[in-house]
């Protein structure tokens, strides 16, 4: 594992990290609102090549063995940038509600904070099948909401447009609950597991290591 060249991987992983939060929102809030479909498609294609620069950096770093430190600390943290820069961006134009917003927002704030406890104690939580599927329904769901160029929440305005989003969004909202849940279960059962191989405060002590 290469440890700090920048190679073509983390080259888009960075496009990803940076403009994502500098301009998808920018154009989301100020172009969507015009409900003109044309200019939704050119938003919904930007955001879905930053989408898919999360699928090939790692595809690309795999293939070419060009996974780094590097690339391994910023890819979560891009991932990340695209999807709050993304949810925030609509909620301000009012194109989803901000419950769900608040629990797609909070699921990965959760799901961070079991990673950092599990490495904290020398774990880690592996990405599952159905965390791939949530971030692949995910990002439909936000490229179909910025498609959409009817601005109404819910069914109103052109009913396909809203019933296919609808759909997606509560299959995206499931999913992500669903998943977080397995991962807690996955993090409970190895974070006793560790407690386990770990000694007690009483080896530890007869071991001399409390000691003076």
């Amino acid at each position: 594992m290469e440890n700090s060249k920048i190679n073509v991987p983390n080259i888009l992983t960075i496009i990803r990290l940076v403009c994502s939060p500098l301009f998808l929102p920018f154009l989301i809030v100020y172009l969507l609102p015009l409900n003109l479909f044309w200019l939704n498609s050119v938003v919904a294609l930007l955001f879905g090549f930053f989408s898919l620069t999360d699928f090939f950096d790692g595809y690309l770093a795999r293939k070419f063995k060009q996974e780094t430190r590097l690339g391994q600390v910023l890819d979560p943290i891009a991932d990340k940038f695209l999807l709050y820069a993304s949810l925030v961006a609509l909620l301000t134009i009012n194109k989803i509600y901000f419950y769900w917003v608040i629990i797609l927002i909070g699921r990965e704030i959760f799901m961070m904070g079991l990673r950092n406890i599990a490495l904290e104690h020398h774990f880690t939580i592996k990405v599952s099948m159905l965390g791939k599927i949530k971030t692949f329904l995910q990002m439909i769901t936000i490229f179909i909401l910025i498609l959409n160029p009817y601005q109404d929440l819910g069914f109103t305005g052109a009913p396909k447009w809203n019933a296919t989003e609808q759909l997606f969004l509560f299959a995206t909202i499931l999913i992500a609950l669903l998943s977080a849940y397995k991962y807690y279960q996955s993090f409970v059962a190895l974070f006793y597991k560790e407690e386990e191989s770990m000694p007690s405060l009483d080896e530890q002590e007869e071991d001399g290591e409390f000691g003076f």
